[in-house]
């Protein structure tokens, strides 16, 4: 069966455009100066600690590069044996709160105050973002603080697992699908809400469109005709659009909300990858097969790491469904660009 994109309605469409202009609109009157970070979501957002200070990242993680001298004309190399930098290759969390002069622990370096929070981890869904700040309240009275920045960013996972979970033919369920994605988008939506009703700010990102995404291509290179990358697309798409539905929610119209667009980003570099130095938006530039085995990748291991090539820089996607690194630093800077312009 060949599943089309379903028409947006023109109600949803105007609705939307109330979203647009109460999230992430209008300038500070006094500048927002956050005194500390805290990520919640999915791995796209996760640095994971370690005994041995690597804290590494779900994308390609950066290592320490020299100049080797005994060629000419001199190169740029990686050190060897490898050293992993996680200052490097910055995911977006972690590089807009180094715009604010804020850390991680997981990635604090020498630094003495790391005043970030990591909550985000591995596989975390729509339904587990709750459990994620309940747990965090938990441990701080039970509330946020007026100059607490919050990240969110879940539901890629939600989108993957929805559609694996209905094999052999996911086209077949379509209906069931698009609905559950929208509940889910709508539910990430919800805890955005919780979090500016106890007073914190909050930058939300929309997801990729995972119908751009090399999984979405090999699905649909084996099974022609199904039109299985579409259906990936449309449930993107609407978890997006329940997401910043949800959003008008938020009190004192939106201002505590800053919304940045991953899906309209991985659309743009798709569609003009030279204008963001981008070769290859197709595959995975690390040739993983799994989350753990992601973790692992760096910029020694990814498929264009011989002297002279980007060493994953220039991929869009690190594998089959996680952003490489070009594409979160650029998520990075536009996170604290609405940080620093939201009239928080």
């Amino acid at each position: 069966m060949k599943f089309k994109l379903d028409v947006m309605r023109s109600a949803v469409m105007a609705a939307l455009a109330v979203v647009v202009a109460s999230c992430g609109g209008g300038t500070q009157i006094e500048a927002f100066v956050p005194k500390r970070v805290i990520a919640f979501g999915d791995e796209t957002s996760a640095i994971k600690s370690s005994s041995d200070g690597q804290g590494r990242k779900y994308t390609v993680n950066g290592v320490e590069f020299f100049t080797d001298t005994s060629v000419s004309p001199s190169v740029v190399i990686p050190v060897s044996p490898t050293k992993i930098t996680c200052a490097s290759n910055a995911i977006w969390v972690q590089q807009m709160a180094a715009g604010f002069g804020l850390l991680f622990p997981e990635c604090a370096g020498s630094a003495t105050t790391a005043n970030g929070e990591m909550r985000a981890a591995k596989g975390a869904k729509a339904t587990e973002l709750g459990a994620q700040i309940d747990l965090f309240m938990a441990g701080n009275n039970g509330t946020f603080g007026s100059n607490d920045l919050v990240t969110v960013m879940a539901g890629m996972n939600d989108i993957i697992e929805l559609y694996t979970s209905n094999q052999p033919s996911p086209t077949a369920n379509s209906s069931a699908l698009i609905e559950a994605a929208r509940q889910a988008g709508t539910e990430v939506g919800a805890q955005v809400v919780r979090i500016t009703d106890r007073g914190a700010k909050v930058i939300v990102s929309t997801i990729p469109n995972m119908g751009l995404s090399p999984f979405a291509a090999k699905e649909e290179a084996a099974n022609p005709g199904e039109g299985r990358a579409a259906l990936l697309s449309t449930m993107s798409t609407e978890f997006n659009t329940r997401l910043r539905l949800k959003l008008q929610d938020v009190r004192d119209g939106g201002r505590a909300v800053g919304l940045i667009l991953a899906d309209e980003l991985v659309l743009s570099m798709t569609n003009n990858p030279s204008l963001y130095g981008i070769t290859n938006t197709t595959q995975g530039a690390c040739g993983t097969t799994t989350v753990e085995q992601l973790l692992q990748c760096d910029q020694t291991t990814t498929q264009d790491s011989s002297v002279g090539l980007t060493y994953g820089a220039a991929w869009l996607w690190a594998d089959d469904t996680h952003l490489g690194p070009n594409v979160q630093s650029r998520l990075g800077s536009a996170a604290e660009s609405r940080a620093r312009n939201n009239p928080f």
